[in-house]
């Protein structure tokens, strides 16, 4: 298992947390080396969006219209079975 120091974790706690979060792995906090008994654990209940930069995209072809229809239509009919839902749709 993977640990990280109290002060690596004081001095740059959003690299630790996203270590966490991009490899799904646990990481054990250590005080001078010695296990402090806490330990980061990514929530396994939920499945975070991982932000793809826009130079990564650049060589992507676009989507032909008849997959973008078959697209539309699966959507479509996960909404019809409450499967998804809009969370833009209850803004005023």
């Amino acid at each position: 298992m993977e640990t990280v120091g109290t002060r690596e974790l004081k001095q740059n706690p959003n690299a630790v947390i996203r270590r966490v979060l991009d490899t799904g792995q646990e990481i054990e906090v250590t005080a001078y080396g010695t296990p402090t008994g806490v330990r980061l654990v990514p929530d396994r209940g939920r499945r975070s969006a991982r932000w793809v930069p826009g130079s990564d995209l650049v060589g992507v072809p676009p989507m032909s219209p008849a997959n973008a229809e078959d697209l539309v239509s699966q959507i479509e009919h996960a909404r019809e079975d409450d499967l998804v839902r809009d969370p833009w749709e209850d803004r005023p």
